[in-house]
């Protein structure tokens, strides 16, 4: 779609109009994050995992040791202890990673990857990283650095009370000013 087939609300009318765009915006957010997740989660079940479970995966292979205390695993991704720990759990029983001790701090745990694991993981991200990829194949450089902005902008404004009105305009083909690379 072209930005300038979305038209601007108009002054007369601009609550309503403005309604319609925002109902356009959350059906397209949630179609895409749909299509994502549908996409990701069939990549995933090819190797019996689900992409919730492959995501973790990619991060413990990111870290120091291929490991990683569970609260820091949930920071990473967003998720709850309680996710966490079930997570980890199927992972556990698949013998794709393991619970350890902290090194240092007796209080904590941390998740280990294994070395099927590894395996596992060695197979499985350069697919999930070549259909992320495609999701965003149609955009260029400077529409995807529009969207990553703007996403952001929306996902901080539950956060926090923010006038998105007030924001200056992204425009499409132009980086956002002082967001981090």
């Amino acid at each position: 779609m072209n930005l300038e087939t979305i038209a601007e609300p108009a002054a007369n009318g601009a609550e309503a109009a403005r309604a319609e765009l925002v109902r356009r915006a959350t059906a397209a957010l949630e179609s895409a994050a749909g299509k994502a997740t549908r996409t990701l989660d069939r990549h995933a079940a090819g190797f019996g995992l689900s992409d919730a479970k492959l995501e973790m995966l990619e991060v413990l292979c990111s870290c120091r040791e291929r490991r990683t205390c569970l609260y820091e695993l949930g920071d990473q991704l967003g998720v709850t202890r309680p996710n966490i720990t079930k997570l980890v759990d199927g992972l556990e029983r698949g013998g794709l990673v393991e619970r350890t001790p902290h090194p240092s701090d007796r209080r904590m745990v941390q998740a280990c990857l294994t070395p099927a694991g590894d395996e596992v993981a060695a197979r499985a991200l350069p697919g999930r990283s070549e259909h992320l990829e495609m999701l965003f194949s149609r955009l260029g450089d400077g529409e995807l650095v529009a969207l990553v902005a703007l996403l952001e902008l929306v996902g901080g404004a539950s956060d926090q009370s923010l006038d998105v009105r007030d924001e200056p305009t992204i425009g499409c083909g132009s980086p956002p000013g002082g967001s981090p690379a």
